[in-house]
């Protein structure tokens, strides 16, 4: 009789911890190439919103206007649609047909109250795929989203227009126009005031006073001209990344959910916070935090090591999150007078 030959249990084993061994080896090289397949598709969106802004310029005379203001404060006499840079850009994005849709008499939603209605309600919902970062693992359309908008569904967008270094909410003392304060809640400087608004009239001038934005893209913005940005085109961001689904504040239609400010430094996490695979939650109590906006009106990321922003120029450069905060708010002023060295970021 003849004996079959086999393997042994032990030899087995060894087979086995070999594959194992080379596909722990293999399966970081394999997702850093995927990431950076990601990130260079990242790149190329904010690469297009660049060259689409800087056509829009060609024609306006300046950058696009981001056109916010609360859905109260319209009057028969003045209707507001809140639109958002990226909306006034769609026809140098080749979509032409989306932008001729929008009734630019009537907001993003709401069911009462002046100028609002669901006439728009496609034009919210409309995906826009060079608007979604691929590393950003957010879902493209949610309910969670802040104004008139409310919990009617919306797309959103993982870029978002420089406001600069402009206050949040939440700084004390109240920050005054165009001086550099600290803040008190986050423990950094910044410009004064909120969000480049105007100053506050009660009750509310209309149209709205004109606002001191630092950026290029602050709610109430007219529209900046590139010949105002005296920091120079490549030293000024027009726009960058952020994580769509920690924050309600990301419709891509809406002009006070399109930007972020640097007055918090790139990737920050307040205290006790944290951004989990469905959003942004309180670590304490686990309860969510994507309405809590002064901890998310910014920039973020999810590549590793920091995000891509797209500059005045049209050239878009990785910002590391270690970049130091001094720079990083120097590169969000348009007209600050800072010197920034090539090296320093």
């Amino acid at each position: 009789m003849r004996r079959s030959r086999a393997f042994t249990l032990i030899e087995l084993l060894v087979v086995i911890s070999i594959i194992a061994v080379l596909i722990a080896l293999l399966l970081p090289a394999v997702q850093s190439a995927r990431e950076a397949a990601r990130r260079a598709q990242c790149v190329n969106n904010l690469k297009q919103l660049g060259l689409a802004s800087h056509n829009y310029g060609d024609i306006m005379n300046s950058f696009p206007a981001n056109l916010y203001l609360h859905p109260n404060y319209s009057t028969p006499a003045y209707t507001w649609n809140n639109s958002s840079w990226l909306v006034f850009t769609l026809p140098q994005m080749e979509q032409q047909a989306l932008y001729n849709a929008v009734n630019f008499s009537i907001m993003w939603g709401g069911t009462t109250g002046l100028a609002r209605g669901q006439q728009n309600s496609t034009v919210r919902m409309t995906v826009i795929n060079s608007l979604l970062c691929p590393s950003d693992s957010s879902p493209p359309t949610d309910t969670t989203n802040a104004d008139e908008i409310g919990s009617s569904l919306s797309a959103g967008t993982s870029y978002v227009g420089n406001v600069g270094d402009n206050c949040l909410g939440t700084c004390s003392p109240t920050p005054i126009a165009g001086t550099v304060q600290f803040c008190n809640w986050s423990g950094y400087n910044c410009r004064g005031l909120q969000l480049g608004d105007g100053p506050n009239t009660s009750p509310p001038t209309i149209p709205p006073p004109a606002a001191t934005g630092s950026g290029i893209f602050w709610r109430q913005c007219s529209g900046v001209p590139i010949a105002s940005i005296t920091d120079g085109t490549s030293n000024t961001f027009l726009a960058g990344e952020q994580i769509m689904r920690v924050t309600q504040w990301n419709a891509w239609v809406h002009a006070n959910q399109s930007v972020g400010s640097t007055a918090i430094p790139l990737n920050w996490l307040a205290p006790n916070m944290a951004i989990t695979g469905s959003g942004s939650v309180n670590k304490a109590t686990g309860a969510s935090a994507v309405g809590i906006w002064q901890n998310w009106y910014s920039f973020r990321s999810q590549h590793p090591g920091g995000g891509n922003f797209v500059f005045a120029d049209g050239s878009v450069k990785f910002i590391k999150t270690s970049i130091n905060m001094n720079t990083y708010q120097a590169l969000s002023t348009r007209n600050g007078g800072e010197v920034v060295s090539s090296d320093a970021f």
